[in-house]
């Protein structure tokens, strides 16, 4: 491998899902997280993949899942990086194909164990979909092979709703918090503001934070930061416009932690097209 690649494009037919083909040699990301379920399969190479429940390895033909939301680091695990094909798949699809299916009906959320596993099927399945859509061809070809890969899924890979429902209730204080850093972007936010927000003392916040979210407060800023910089790339916004709505000192400093955590620039997750 000579260096990084990536291509990045939408796919509207699959329920607006995020198709992303990348060549990664040094790249290591950090703790970060994402809204959507991400789907991936190593073509190549090896990447370290850690959450803060379990690790493993993926290697060719591993297959790779990261849950909605699901705090995550990755690095490389052999010289020559990695080769990978993701998709992105937003919960209220998976969701919506859980109830279509009948597979565990209306959870408050849906969770899959991770973040690699193996299973060749479902393997083939998602690499034949992306390919499919990376070259165009038949739409209902598409959607159907979409549908299949969601319930191959959900019906071999899906923790039970015991195991989904234990746990997951998150302190009101941190979710006012939260609240708060997500509608307060482009803010220099305190400490002291976030805590009177969440009606804790500066210290309990930052300890009931950090163990609900895997994050300090800084860290889980940059991310709503990031997640606010994707959603306007859709809108094509110009990225200084971008950088300065969301609170990053300006478009390199964007650049910079958008490219650590997406695995790509702006600019390549703006051109979406095939």
């Amino acid at each position: 491998m000579t260096g990084n690649q990536v291509k990045v494009w939408h796919a509207a037919e699959l329920g607006d899902a995020e198709m992303l083909k990348g060549t990664y040699v040094r790249h290591a990301y950090p703790w970060h997280s994402h809204e959507d379920l991400c789907l991936g399969l190593v073509v190549g190479g090896a990447i370290n993949l850690r959450t803060r429940t379990s690790d493993g390895t993926a290697s060719a033909g591993t297959f790779v899942l990261i849950n909605s939301d699901e705090i995550h680091r990755g690095w490389p695990a052999a010289e020559d990086g990695w080769m990978c094909r993701t998709i992105h798949v937003h919960p209220k699809v998976l969701q919506s194909a859980a109830d279509e299916h009948r597979i565990i009906g209306r959870s408050p959320s849906i969770s899959f164990k991770g973040p690699t596993f193996h299973d060749a099927e479902l393997a083939g399945r998602l690499l034949a979909l992306h390919q499919r859509s990376e070259h165009d061809g038949s739409v209902l070809d598409r959607q159907s092979m979409f549908s299949g890969l969601l319930s191959r899924l959900l019906e071999k890979h899906a923790q039970s709703s015991v195991e989904l429902c234990s746990g997951s209730e998150e302190p009101l204080a941190v979710a006012r918090a939260r609240a708060f850093l997500d509608e307060n972007l482009a803010d220099k936010v305190t400490l002291d503001d976030l805590a009177a927000e969440a009606g804790l003392t500066p210290f309990r916040l930052l300890r009931s934070f950090r163990k609900a979210t895997g994050l300090t407060p800084h860290q889980y800023q940059l991310q709503a930061r990031i997640r606010q910089a994707h959603a306007r790339l859709r809108r094509n916004e110009f990225l200084a416009d971008i950088a300065a709505a969301v609170g990053f000192a300006d478009q390199a400093h964007m650049t910079r932690v958008f490219k650590a955590v997406m695995g790509g620039t702006p600019g390549q997750f703006r051109m979406t097209g095939r």
